[in-house]
């Protein structure tokens, strides 16, 4: 055999063994970025309740719906009284509030953490 055919036949070993390790390296991460999806989608699941998707969404900036980053929460009758005037607000964000689109926080978990907030009852109510 040629000393060339013998170097080609080398080069295309070499480059099939080391082309099947980066293919399946490849599948290895396309296989752990599809379980990482799949943790993500069950985590943005509808069967939340309003407090968890509050503490999901909302407690970060308003830790126990207290002033944080954000506003306390205490006031949020006076400022949007109806349902749809919250969740308008929710949807759009203003200033350092981001909004919430519906791949974010879909209409189910929207109207789940409306009710939650409505339902949260402060000292000074407590006191009346």
């Amino acid at each position: 055999m040629s000393r060339i055919l013998k170097v080609i036949m080398l080069m295309v070993l070499v480059g099939a063994t080391t082309g099947g390790c980066a293919m399946s390296e490849e599948i290895r991460r396309i296989e752990e970025q599809q379980k990482v999806t799949q943790r993500r989608e069950k985590q943005m699941t509808t069967d939340l309740s309003g407090q968890q998707i509050f503490i999901r969404s909302c407690n970060s900036c308003h830790p126990g719906a207290k002033a944080g980053m954000g506003p306390a929460l205490d006031k949020l009758g006076e400022h949007f009284p109806t349902d749809d005037k919250l969740k308008k607000f929710i949807r759009q964000g203003v200033g350092m509030m981001p909004p919430q689109p519906k791949e974010a926080l879909d209409d189910v978990e929207l109207d789940s953490l409306v009710q939650y907030l409505r339902g949260l009852t402060f000292e000074e109510e407590k006191k009346k």
